[in-house]
């Protein structure tokens, strides 16, 4: 007779009965998953000796393709069920990087089976013997069917409930290489279609390129200032947003349909093709069919609409609202936050599926992060997004606290078989220079810094200006020598502005839903906002020549944007008459007038304190970026489309005068853009040298 043998192993209260493959603790069996089993006893088959991570993935999960994460976690349940400490390990101790060590005393001993493989029955009892026998083995045999059907169910449970791997980028590709700014868009299978862009919100040219990569081509549009929004699910349209209104443009031929009219955030078609939501100023989101007819209202949001994205299966449209993923159904009902108070204050947008379903795609932080929606009968989705980029290339999307209605930062985009995503990759930086009027070219400012918003004491001594892309506050010498970091992140800041005496720095903050206004001593110390709960200001702040007033902007009572005077005396905030859709208010250094443009930039106006009287000035097109002249005698001012270029114009009026064309510039900066002037009145403005590119990252969902 021959007998099989086992081990056993007992440390503390536990005794692990290899043969059995069960944990007993105290007496009882605890439940353990077989993976977390398989683990413990590789290591107790291994005790006090070094495991590296490479030996047990291979002994436990052999040719199976894991990522040290599953190794991870089956060490901390398995860490769990012995109730072992990481800080301080009685059992398994961690070497970092390494790999783990078994370091509690085990006894190991080996167990006979106790099922002899020969016996013989003692004369004249062979026919009972058969019969107990025989009954024996049924009972036998009906237990251990019993316990291998429980056995079965429970494993068929924990399938079902198991956690599935996570979703991972496993590969990178590089599709353009042109570094220009654009969006991405959409695809139709072998091309990717986007928009050429001068900074987030002005449009040049729609572009495709095939998805393996290659050269960039132009795709005509004849529509007056074409932006893309969106490519029909058969590849065979796009809805493109343009001066006249929102259209379904075929891509072969040109042929245009009028699907809405008016100004668009965004537009996204139904997966049938068959209709088209979009997103007007206001907060309405609007249904219409792809050729422009049955258009309805489908619901009120109460602020602007971007990002539309529906499920694949027609039933949900998400979209994002002040740096928040919403979610209602195809017919308008049941609006709710997709992910409400996940990750505190980061913006969260530019969200889309994959083609089954699975995974929601989002960018936050400048990464791609992804909503697990997988489901089973037993199984619920993760409640936590999972990270699925990190690293220096930001993934589309705006930088930290830089969202603002209006801006087209594309998405990515999941290939028709959803093994890949494209996305848009950016390394952002800038180079601040000056225009030198002798050569009538800009040449690098302060060594070149990665630096916007520059404003200079009043004296003339000291600089102040924000890193970019960190939107981190800093004062310097006017030469730019001591620098001193007067903020720190996540505040991330926009247009400073040094109070008349030199002794104090404002600037804005997209903080909150109307942004915040915050105050530094120039000599360092701690920001403090400035404005009362009820006192609610958009946009960016000036301050008046004798320091004791600021003019802002504020949304009124029947939702207009006014230019409003903040007493910093009283603390009371006075609306300037005729106002209305003003924004971006520039006090004159003589105090004697306020410049402001329209809030879709389409016109400048300046105040006289004097009269008490707004005139507009004729300045040929589109004004951004008002600024004064030392003296009071001009406003120089950008134009952003059309014929671009840096211009300036008296305040009494006047044919304005182009300083510089920008036809070849490349933007960098808040709003993609910036300019300010030196104190000889020398425009500035920041040059783009980081890189936008497309890239292919290969998508494991397994």
């Amino acid at each position: 007779m021959t007998e099989s043998k086992s081990f056993v192993f007992r440390f503390g209260d536990m005794e692990i009965r290899e043969r059995e493959f069960c944990l007993v603790k105290a007496g009882e069996v605890s439940p353990i998953e077989p993976k977390v089993f398989r683990v413990l006893l590789f290591l107790l088959h291994n005790p006090q000796k070094l495991i590296t991570k490479e030996e047990l993935l291979d002994a436990v999960w052999a040719d199976a393709a894991v990522t040290e994460s599953s190794l991870t976690r089956s060490i901390a349940k398995l860490r769990r069920v012995l109730g072992d400490d990481i800080r301080e390990p009685r059992y398994i101790a961690t070497v970092a990087t390494v790999g783990y060590r078994f370091i509690g005393k085990v006894e190991v001993s080996e167990e006979p089976s106790g099922v002899p493989e020969n016996t013989e029955e003692p004369p004249g009892l062979s026919g009972v013997g058969r019969k107990v026998q025989s009954r024996k083995q049924l009972w036998s045999l009906a237990l251990a069917g019993g316990a291998v059907l429980v056995l079965c169910l429970a494993g068929v449970i924990w399938y079902l409930h198991r956690p599935l791997l996570p979703p991972r980028i496993t590969g990178y590709n590089q599709i353009t290489h042109d570094g220009r700014q654009k969006t991405l868009v959409g695809i139709d299978g072998s091309r990717l279609y986007f928009n050429w862009m001068s900074g987030p919100t002005t449009p040049q040219s729609v572009a495709q390129v095939a998805i393996s990569g290659g050269a960039t081509a132009p795709v005509p549009v004849t529509l007056p200032n074409p932006l893309l929004m969106d490519v029909s699910p058969n590849g065979s349209s796009f809805i493109i947003h343009a001066d006249t209104g929102l259209w379904n443009v075929q891509i072969l031929g040109g042929q245009a349909r009028h699907v809405g009219v008016g100004d668009a955030y965004d537009a996204s078609f139904s997966p049938d093709g068959n209709s088209v939501a979009y997103a007007p100023d206001g907060g309405d989101i609007f249904l219409a069919g792809s050729d422009g007819t049955g258009t309805h209202k489908l619901a009120h949001v109460a602020d602007t609409v971007s990002d539309i994205a529906w499920s694949p299966d027609g039933g949900a449209i998400r979209f994002t609202v002040k740096d928040r993923i919403w979610e209602m159904s195809s017919s308008g009902s049941g609006l709710h936050e997709v992910m409400p108070g996940w990750r505190g204050s980061s913006a969260e947008c530019c969200g889309k599926w994959t083609p089954d379903g699975k995974l929601f795609l989002f960018i936050s932080d400048g990464q791609i992060w992804a909503l697990d929606e997988r489901r089973g009968l037993f199984r619920r989705p993760p409640g936590e997004p999972i990270q699925m980029t990190q690293g220096p290339i930001r993934w589309g999307g705006p930088l930290p606290g830089t969202y603002f209605p209006g801006e087209f930062w594309g998405r990515p985009v999941p290939s028709k078989d959803g093994s890949r995503i494209f996305a848009l990759g950016l390394s952002p930086r800038g180079e601040l220079s000056r225009f030198d009027p002798k050569t009538r070219q800009f040449q690098p400012f302060l060594g070149g810094i990665s630096a916007q918003g520059l404003s200079y004491s009043k004296d003339g001594k000291s600089i102040a200006y924000v890193s970019y892309p960190e939107g981190i506050l800093w004062k310097a010498n006017s030469d730019g020598s001591n620098p001193v970091q007067l903020t720190d992140p996540p505040l991330q800041a926009f247009m400073p502005r040094w109070s008349p005496d030199g002794k104090q720095i404002s600037f804005a903050v997209n903080e909150g839903p109307n942004g915040a206004f915050y105050i530094v001593s120039s000599d360092g110390g701690s920001p403090r906002k400035f404005l009362s709960q009820d006192q609610h200001l958009d946009g960016f702040l000036t301050w008046s020549p004798d320091g004791h007033r600021m003019a802002g902007t504020s949304t009124a009572a029947d939702g207009r944007l006014v230019v409003v005077i903040l007493n910093l005396d009283t603390g009371q905030d006075t609306i300037i008459p005729g106002s209305a859709d003003l924004f971006s208010p520039r006090w004159s250094p003589d105090g004697r007038y306020l410049a402001a443009v329209g809030w879709e930039i389409s016109r400048l106006k300046v105040f006289d304190f004097k009269t008490g009287i707004w005139s507009e000035l004729a300045q040929g097109g589109p004004a951004d970026c008002p600024e004064w002249s030392a003296d009071s005698q001009f406003i120089y001012f950008r134009r952003v489309s059309g014929d671009t270029g840096l211009f300036r114009v008296r305040p009494s009026g006047g044919r304005a005068e182009k300083i510089v064309d920008l036809k070849d510039w490349h933007d960098a900066g808040w709003f993609g853009r910036y300019m300010g002037l030196d104190p000889t009145d020398a425009p500035l403005l920041l040059r783009d040298i980081g890189s936008e590119d497309i890239y292919a990252l290969t998508l494991d969902q397994k």
